[in-house]
C-alpha cells in the first residue's frame, strides 16, 4: 500500500489533495500532528492513518482514522477498531543489529498490527544492518523497516516489495522524510518481483534522472529490474555494499569515473584511453568499465558536426570524452579554458590541443562553447559570432553560463540530449536491447527544461 502525507500546503483543502492522492494511485493518507495539527474532520476517499509526532491526541477523535501510528514510547488511549502502527524513529543514526532486534521484539511485544521501524542511513553498511533486519523477523510480520537520509533510496525503492505500507509523495517539496522516493517513480517499478538492480554511483549532492529514465526503459520492457542510486562521499564503502549484492550495472558520475577504474575487473579500450568510466557491467562476474559519455554527447547535439571551432570550459570527468566525440567528428581546432594548471597540462599533452586560463576564453570566436564545470559560477564570454551555439551539459535549472550565453548571442542547449543519448548506450549495455523510440521520444518530452522549452 502506498501512503502519502497530507503537506501543510494541502491543509486549506485536505478532500481535494486526498482525491488527487488516490487518483495518483495511493492507498492511503497520513495526517501528522507536527505537520497539519489544527486540521479538522474531513470526508476522505481514502483510508486516513494519523500519527500524533508529539501533537494533539484528540487529533484521533476527530478524524476517526484507520490507522494510528504511536511510537514506541508513546501512551496514548484507542478506540477499539483501529488498526496500530508501533513505531521507532533514529533521526541520527542507525543502531546495530543487535539493537534493531531489541527494538524490534519489543514493538512486536505491544501486539501492534504493523511494526515500523525508520533509521538514518549514514553508510551502506546500515542499509545492511536493515536488510538483515528483514530477515530476522518472521514472514508473518507485518512491517515497515526503511531509511532516510540521501543513501537510503534502494530501500525506498524496495518498500513495495518489502513492507506493509510504502511512505511517498506527490509533488516536488512535499516530502515527509529526508530520502522518500516520489509516487511516479514506484508506477515505473510495478513490474518488479525479484528485481535485478542497476543504480547510479555519484557524490551525495547529485541530482539525477538516470533512475527515471533508466525505470521507465524497464518498465516499458516489462523488466523485473531496478535502477537506485548509491550516492556517497566514500567509494570503498559504497562498492562493498555494491558488490557484495551483485547489482548489474552503473552509471558512474562525478566524482568518480577516474577513482573507479581501480576497483574494475575490465576497462574497453577507449575508457581506459580516456582515463573515464561512465558506465559499468557486470560481466561473468566481473565488473568492466565504459564510457559513454562519448555517445551521449556525439548523438546529442548533431549540430556540433558543423562546427570549425570548439572551445569548452572545465577540465573536469567528462571533457575526455567530450573532445574525444569532436575529434570523431572531425573538429580538429579545440581550445580547452580552466582554472587548473595540471589539468589542463594533462589534457593537452594527452590530445595535444590547445588550452589556456579560463579567463582567455573570452578572446575566442567558437562556433561551439561548451561548459562542463560543475560549479554555477559566472565566466565572462565572447560575444556570438552568426549561428555560434553554446551547450551546458548541466541540466534541470537555469545556471549563470546559460544566461550569459544567451545575452551574448548564443544559441543555448542543456545537457538533456547529452544525458538521454548516453543513457540510451547504458540501457542498451544493460538489457541487450536499445530501447525503444516512441519511450525515448516520451521521456525527453518530460524531461525538456524550460531552458529548451
Amino acid at each position: 500500500m502506498f501512503a502519502v502525507t497530507l503537506p501543510p500546503s494541502a491543509a486549506h483543502d485536505p478532500v481535494r489533495y486526498a482525491q488527487r492522492a488516490q487518483k495518483a494511485g495511493a492507498n492511503l493518507l497520513e495526517v501528522r500532528g507536527d505537520r497539519t495539527p489544527e486540521i479538522e474532520r474531513f470526508d476522505s476517499p481514502l483510508p486516513l492513518i494519523v500519527a500524533l509526532r508529539g501533537g494533539d491526541p484528540h487529533l484521533i477523535d476527530r478524524l476517526h482514522p484507520a490507522y494510528v501510528d504511536v511510537e514506541l514510547q508513546e501512551s496514548v488511549d484507542l478506540p477499539a477498531g483501529i488498526s496500530i502502527i508501533r513505531s521507532f524513529h533514529d533521526y541520527e543514526r542507525t543502531p546495530d543489529f543487535e539493537h534493531c532486534k531489541t527494538i524490534a521484539d519489543e514493538l512486536r511485544a505491544t501486539n501492534a498490527d504493523i511494526i515500523k521501524i525508520v533509521t538514518t542511513i549514514n553508510s551502506y553498511r546500515d542499509i545492511t544492518t536493515l536488510q538483515k533486519l528483514h530477515a530476522y523477523l518472521p514472514e508473518n510480520q507485518k512491517r515497515v523497516i526503511l531509511g532516510m537520509g540521501t543513501r537510503a533510496h534502494m530501500l525506498r525503492m524496495l518498500s513495495p516489495l518489502r513492507n506493509a505500507i510504502t511512505y511517498t509523495y506527490l509533488d516536488e517539496g512535499e516530502a515527509a522524510a529526508d530520502g522518500q522516493v516520489p509516487l511516479h517513480m514506484y508506477q515505473q517499478t510495478a513490474q518488479c518481483r525479484n528485481p535485478r538492480i542497476f543504480g547510479i554511483l555519484g557524490n551525495l549532492d547529485i541530482q539525477s534522472q538516470s533512475p527515471l529514465i533508466h525505470n521507465t526503459f524497464f518498465h516499458a520492457r516489462n523488466m523485473d529490474a531496478l535502477f537506485t542510486t548509491f550516492l556517497t562521499d566514500d567509494l570503498d564503502d559504497a562498492w562493498n555494499f555494491i558488490t557484495t549484492n551483485a547489482v548489474e550495472g552503473l552509471a558512474v558520475t562525478s566524482p568518480w569515473k577516474q577513482k573507479i577504474l581501480p576497483y574494475l575487473q575490465g576497462v574497453d579500450p577507449l575508457a581506459q584511453d580516456l582515463q573515464s568510466v561512465n558506465t559499468v557491467v557486470a560481466e561473468n562476474g566481473a565488473y568492466r568499465g565504459y564510457n559513454k559519455d562519448v555517445d551521449g554527447f556525439r548523438d546529442g547535439y548533431s549540430f556540433v558536426k558543423n562546427a570549425e571551432f570548439v572551445s569548452i570550459l572545465g577540465s573536469g570527468g567528462v571533457v575526455p570524452a567530450i573532445i574525444h566525440a569532436c575529434r570523431e567528428l572531425d573538429i580538429q581546432n579545440i581550445c580547452l579554458y580552466a582554472r587548473n594548471a595540471d589539468a589542463r597540462k594533462k589534457l593537452q599533452e594527452h590530445f595535444g590541443m590547445q588550452t589556456a586560463e579560463i579567463s582567455a576564453v573570452r578572446e575566442s570566436a567558437p562556433d561551439v562553447l561548451i561548459c562542463t564545470i560543475n560549479a554555477d559560477v559566472s565566466v565572462e564570454l565572447p560575444q556570438a559570432k552568426k549561428g555560434a551555439c553554446a551547450i551546458d551539459v548541466r541540466y534541470g535549472k537555469r545556471t549563470h553560463f546559460a544566461t550569459d550565453a544567451a545575452a551574448a548571442g548564443y544559441t543555448v542547449h542543456d545537457g538533456i540530449p547529452m544525458l538521454m543519448h548516453q543513457a540510451i548506450a547504458q540501457s542498451t549495455l544493460f538489457t541487450g536491447k536499445k530501447p525503444n523510440a516512441d519511450v525515448v521520444n516520451r521521456i525527453q518530452h518530460f524531461l525538456t527544461s524550460p531552458l529548451q522549452s
